[in-house]
């Protein structure tokens, strides 16, 4: 009962939950710029928009897998062992770029924070629920990671997922560097 609920259900949580808080915490640094108008004052700055929410951006990737780690120590500190520690934690930091373009992306479209943050939390819902679609889901390939058992499928996954940030990133930056700062 230990290895079934550890391996499968709390390391997966205690991995996904931090990526999936950035994306959340991501919208609301965006909305809560363009509502309250600080976004303009941020503005005179000598920096761009695309800076700007890079910076919000990165600083929101970078807490998961930080905080990740910090779950992983801790269980090695409880003795429970996790193998595979770095290719967990850039599993965490792929798919922390993913939902936080996804919560700037819709932050920036819809401009107020409740109507983003609902939409977020259900279409996140709802895309994490068709990765059972995939040959593994997220969860399995974590907690195959765990417990030292991987196959190529899941660092096929691990890989599809870090180029399908990379790319997201990418075609962020463009979406953002269009935007036109006065029509926010």
């Amino acid at each position: 009962p230990y290895f079934s609920f550890t391996y499968p259900i709390l390391i997966p949580l205690l991995l996904f939950l931090p990526a999936f808080i950035s994306g959340s915490v991501a919208v609301d640094t965006i909305t809560e710029e363009i509502e309250r108008g600080t976004l303009e004052l941020l503005r005179v700055a000598p920096v761009s928009l695309v800076d700007i929410v890079d910076g919000k951006s990165l600083a929101m990737i970078a807490l998961a897998p930080a905080q990740a780690a910090l779950w992983l120590l801790l269980l090695s500190v409880n003795g429970i062992s996790v193998a595979n520690p770095l290719a967990l934690l850039l599993f965490v930091g792929a798919t922390a770029a993913i939902v936080v373009v996804f919560g700037v992306v819709l932050g920036l479209q819809l401009g107020r924070r409740r109507p983003a943050q609902l939409l977020y939390s259900v279409l996140t819902l709802v895309v994490f629920g068709a990765t059972i679609l995939l040959p593994e889901h997220p969860s399995t390939t974590a907690a195959k990671l765990a417990v030292d058992s991987p196959t190529l499928v899941t660092y096929g996954h691990v890989a599809g997922y870090v180029v399908a940030a990379i790319a997201l990133f990418v075609l962020t930056r463009r979406y953002v560097g269009r935007i036109q700062p006065e029509s926010l």
